[in-house]
């Protein structure tokens, strides 16, 4: 892709027209100025970036023009290609112009008549500088800019002395002069004490080849979650050839007045105890930092997290990491963190609709003589697992089983029941609990709300296949009477136990119970909200009847779900 295809199509990429900007401004004086551009402008084609500006010539410098400069030709042999080092741009000259529109990331040379400055909103790139060996070539520099604060001035040893130049015999040169035909360069060795300033860019030689963009290195163009991802990460490694501590701070866009765009609600995950504790999050407000301490070389993976169900359909969400050396080269980068809010399909289905697994944990038990069913510990705990799916009414149901797989569309889908997998739905696979009898795979809500508190009644018949009183091979389980021949009464009925001819059978009921309030205090505050795992947890209380003549078993204890598939129906 050439220079200008390349920059065309930067220019159509959505993220352009996101609330993540920066605020940037470009000072010319007359003659030649060597700029860095931190960002990309929102107008970034140079005919209108530069209109009426005293500018007879921009050239946009290619650091890596020189990494991959052979061709292999029809017979077989090598041609060395002559690199190109520069796009340019010349006011109204289209045919001499090789470059149409300007980016961020990158290092210009622009020829003024006279003093000139813009300010402007951009999308902000992380640098990136690919370096050539200057031992041996003669008139060649590479062309370096300096990321810091706006204006800020660093000693050369403090910015580029962790560079591939060497700290003592390395040089950088300060761009400029007034003659049309050729910049001049003013000696700054990187030993002295000669400044740099931020936003410009300087000639550098370099002792071999390589990348290098400061002590500050970046992979990736920022924390872009796009319209349907919930996480985003970028690395961020030193660069340099000692300890550097590295702050992180998430700020507004600088247009936010402009655009109104609110910060996207985010969390952060934090550094892993061990290798068996689950991953933990934090979420990022505006201005709160923190710091990364990295040795040489060393890198750290930064992984970002967003709440879907506080982002508002078709809105479009921008903020700005900024990451900065605390240490004596002042580097800083800036770079867009966005997120677009796109209307939700059936396979991104807003929180908390889907498919929740997990399992409810009993650790405590009624007495059978207790009438107030007052738990008491218990032995050792039960644990067994609970599926629930929640739609996008608000309507939940409590799932004995269900076959999930994914359609040809590559959409998430639930069924009640394997057979009914249609032919579209690839590797379905079904998922089942003990809890509950076969007999009932779905039982609808009684009462309450996900994320508050949930009833489900169901009732295990006195002749279902899986009623614990009920053999299918047994003849004292066959729901008959001393005679073989006729059934016995139903046992549901509690006169019938105290008769001659005693059932058989009884039927079971079972109210399950799940509360999100603290200590399941029914009037306290719900404790449910959103998290990056998509997991919550709270109070269980199971009471089953029909097991005793006597008053019900009430067991007591925790539970677990975590929302395991996004789809927002439950298919017959």
């Amino acid at each position: 892709m050439n220079r200008v295809i390349k920059i065309a199509a930067l220019l159509a990429l959505p993220s352009v027209a996101w609330a993540a900007h920066v605020s940037e401004t470009m000072e010319l004086d007359k003659g030649w100025n060597a700029i860095y551009l931190e960002s990309t402008p929102t107008n970034a084609a140079c005919a209108e970036f530069f209109a009426g500006a005293p500018v007879t010539r921009v050239a946009s410098y290619q650091s890596d023009a020189y990494s991959d400069t052979r061709q292999i030709a029809d017979d077989g042999t090598t041609i060395d290609q002559k690199p190109i080092s520069y796009y340019v741009w010349i006011p109204d000259d289209d045919a001499a112009s090789t470059m149409s529109a300007i980016e961020g990331g990158c290092v210009y040379m622009v020829y003024a008549t006279n003093v000139w400055s813009k300010s402007f909103f951009g999308v902000p790139c992380a640098p990136r500088q690919t370096y050539r060996a200057t031992s041996g070539e003669t008139g060649f520099m590479n062309l370096v800019g300096v990321s810091t604060e706006p204006d800020a001035l660093m000693p050369v040893k403090s910015y580029f002395g962790e560079g591939p130049f060497g700290t003592a015999s390395g040089v950088a040169y300060k761009i400029g002069g007034t003659k049309p035909s050729a910049p001049t360069f003013l000696s700054l060795a990187i030993a002295s004490s000669s400044k740099v300033q931020g936003g410009r860019a300087y000639a550098l030689t370099a002792a071999k080849d390589g990348e290098w963009p400061g002590v500050i290195g970046v992979q990736g163009s920022g924390v872009d979650f796009g319209s349907k991802a919930n996480y985003a990460s970028i690395r961020v490694q030193n660069c340099g050839v000692t300890n550097h501590t590295f702050k992180f701070t998430m700020v507004r866009s600088d247009d936010y007045e402009a655009t109104g765009e609110e910060l996207p609600p985010i969390s952060r995950q934090l550094p892993r105890v061990d290798a068996f504790s689950a991953k933990q999050y934090t979420n990022v407000e505006e201005s709160v930092e923190w710091t990364v301490e990295l040795a040489p070389e060393e890198g750290t993976d930064l992984a970002f997290s967003i709440d879907r169900s506080k982002l508002v359909d078709g809105r479009e969400y921008g903020a700005i990491l900024v990451i900065e050396d605390t240490g004596a080269s002042g580097m800083r980068v800036r770079l867009p963190i966005t997120a677009e809010a796109a209307p939700e399909s059936a396979e991104e289905a807003k929180f908390p609709v889907g498919l929740w697994g997990g399992y409810i944990q009993l650790e405590a038990v009624s007495r059978l003589d207790d009438t107030n069913q007052i738990p008491v510990t218990a032995g050792g705990t039960l644990k067994m697992s609970v599926m629930m799916h929640v739609a996008e009414n608000g309507d939940v149901k409590l799932l004995q089983r269900v076959a999930a797989g994914i359609d040809t569309n590559g959409t998430p889908r639930l069924f009640r029941e394997l057979e009914s997998v249609p032919p579209e739905v690839e590797n379905a696979r079904r998922f089942s609990t003990v809890m509950m009898s076969i007999d009932n795979p779905v039982v609808e809500k009684t009462s309450g709300t996900f994320g508050e508190c949930l009833v489900f009644d169901w009732t295990v018949a006195e002749r279902a296949s899986d009623n614990p009183f009920r053999h299918a091979w047994h003849p004292d389980h066959d729901g008959k009477k001393a005679d073989y021949k006729g059934l016995a009464p139903s046992g549901d009925d509690l006169a019938n136990y105290a008769g001659i001819v005693k059932p058989e059978l009884w039927s079971i009921t079972n109210r399950m119970e799940f509360s999100w309030r603290e200590n399941n205090d029914p009037h306290g505050d719900a404790n449910f909200e959103w998290t990056p795992s998509e997991k919550t947890a709270g109070f269980v209380t199971w009471t089953v009847s029909g097991l005793t003549a006597k008053e019900p078993i009430t067991s007591f204890g925790v539970f677990v779900l975590q929302r395991a598939i996004k789809a927002a129906n439950l298919e017959d």
